[in-house]
């Protein structure tokens, strides 16, 4: 026995901890004296403790018992959720007699129903066989006329030469036929002539102004196009220009898809697919 003395428990256990180099969780410990104050200095009595170290079979008891515990509330909560299932899926019985009482009700009532759907169903035979043929012609010619007025440019690039629309709207600044236009084919795909009529360096990359048809450095035809930040180093989408520098005033064909339009700004946003000299 080792015995550990202090003002009060608390020093006292904290003395034998220090002496032992051990933690609390470690040790056993046995209170022998809580120890007295006293009074005016008389009567006090020191607290006394006995610590004992635990052995290494307690040590890994301790330390496995908070997972055995875990481990015992995870499989009484399995067990409680199968017979919880178990009881929903429990099969229920029925009497005899009731079933057969309901198996001879439901027979009277479909022979009823069979009896007058058959009268129903010759007196309708003829007049469904007539709709289903006016049926079919109409559905045939109204096939027809939908697949002759879809429009092939809508799915393939739209150009100056299959879209008239396109072609008003690079001659065109009037704000209304642009919106027009955006409205009808954003996310589309457009091809046209066009010129770098600005270059703006936002940190390492460019905001494009395109205009349509030739460059002039004082005249500007069609809509505002603009590409936003694009990288202009090594960018696939400049590949043909052999690695010139794009600047401005050159005349350039342009693949792009169409975005949104700003109309404080008066700017179509253009996301380049390719850009090639010309």
């Amino acid at each position: 026995m080792t015995i550990y003395k202090g003002k009060n428990v608390d020093e006292a256990i904290e003395k034998g901890l220090a002496a032992l180099n051990l933690k609390k969780n470690e040790v056993h410990i046995n209170i022998i004296e809580k120890g007295q104050a006293g009074i005016f200095g008389f009567f006090e009595k020191e607290a006394e403790v006995d610590i004992i170290p635990l052995t290494e079979k307690e040590l890994k008891l301790k330390k496995i018992t908070p997972y055995l515990v875990g481990a015992a509330l995870l499989l009484s909560f399995f067990i409680m959720l199968l017979l919880a299932i178990f009881q929903d899926n429990k099969p229920t019985t029925a009497s005899p007699s009731s079933t057969s009482t309901t198996i001879v009700e439901k027979t009277t009532e479909k022979s009823s129903e069979q009896s007058s759907t058959n009268t129903e169903n010759s007196s309708s035979s003829t007049s469904s066989s007539l709709n289903s043929i006016e049926n079919s012609s109409t559905s045939s010619s109204s096939n027809s006329i939908e697949n002759s007025s879809t429009s092939p440019s809508q799915s393939s690039t739209i150009t100056v030469e299959n879209n008239s629309e396109f072609q008003v709207l690079l001659q065109s600044e009037d704000q209304s036929t642009i919106e027009d236009f955006i409205k009808k084919y954003k996310g589309q795909t457009i091809e046209f002539d066009g010129n770098i009529a600005h270059l703006a360096k936002v940190k390492s990359k460019y905001d494009i102004l395109i205009h349509s048809w030739d460059y002039h450095p004082d005249e500007a035809t069609g809509p505002n196009f603009k590409f936003v930040e694009i990288s202009l180093i090594s960018n696939p989408i400049f590949k043909s220009f052999n690695g010139e520098n794009i600047k401005v005033g050159q005349n350039v064909h342009i693949k792009a898809k169409v975005g949104g339009y700003n109309e404080k700004q008066d700017l179509v946003f253009l996301s380049p697919i390719e850009v090639s000299p010309r």
